[in-house]
């Protein structure tokens, strides 16, 4: 499998932790040139040395559109097209509806919603340029089964796949595939970030109440590495195969 995604350009957001970044080690492990968008620059470095080859990192705020355009000037100055996008940034907020301040609303929204919208209205051009490519939108299975205190995540989720699905229609005229990818729980992300302690302890005897954890495999969740394999293998398809919604959750 070395070497099967020779030459071709991979941007990855959210490519400093957890899928995202075992996801860009992996395409990079196999040819790829990787670029890592990401808020943090340190963390984007750190990740940057555990791969091999050259892998291009810009600090990015995904919720912004002037910071997303400037990231893929950088990447069609350097590069001038793009093969792969894999969209994989993510945030949420544990929060009764009534709790929920602006600056919820605005980074869930912003980064798991806007976020995509705007990677791929400045990746589409470079896509195209590469004569076609691989859109990767990952998604949550909350979107499969709602999880109390966590209603932005979920809108923000929902948007996605919507989005997702234009998006699958628009584009396949250029040869472009846009899949969406179903996630399910993961033991190494750096999603947990996004729950202070204070908030997984008001909201878990809710989530165990409701039964959520047990449903979706929260208990015996997947490593990154074993996402991203499975990423791959959706990515090294031909390309006359199209996979519009893969889900990847924990057997059982």
């Amino acid at each position: 499998m070395a070497g099967t995604m020779q030459g071709k350009v991979a941007v990855i957001s959210g490519g400093s932790t957890g899928v995202g970044r075992a996801v860009g080690a992996q395409l990079a492990e196999n040819g790829a040139r990787v670029v890592l968008l990401a808020r943090r620059a340190d963390r984007l470095e750190a990740a940057a040395r555990e791969m091999p080859g050259s892998v291009l990192t810009i600090p990015t705020d995904v919720s912004s559109g002037d910071s997303v355009r400037a990231a893929f000037a950088q990447v069609e100055e350097r590069f001038g097209r793009v093969d792969i996008l894999v969209n994989s940034a993510g945030v949420a907020r544990i929060r009764a509806i009534e709790d929920t301040a602006d600056e919820d609303i605005h980074n869930c929204i912003g980064t798991n919603l806007l976020g995509p919208i705007h990677t791929i209205r400045s990746a589409v051009p470079l896509l195209r340029a590469a004569g076609g490519g691989d859109i990767l939108n990952i998604s949550s299975e909350i979107t499969l089964d709602h999880m109390p205190l966590m209603a932005m995540y979920a809108a923000s989720k929902h948007g996605l796949n919507g989005f997702t699905a234009a998006m699958h229609k628009e584009l396949r005229g250029d040869g472009i595939r846009v899949a969406l990818v179903i996630l399910g729980s993961i033991s190494d992300s750096a999603f947990i970030e996004n729950f202070p302690g204070e908030d997984r302890q008001r909201a878990a005897p809710v989530w165990e109440a409701d039964g959520y954890l047990t449903r979706v495999g929260a208990m015996k969740p997947l490593p990154s590495a074993t996402v991203a394999r499975v990423m791959f293998q959706l990515l090294s398809t031909p390309p006359e195969v199209v996979q519009d919604v893969v889900h990847i959750r924990p057997a059982g």
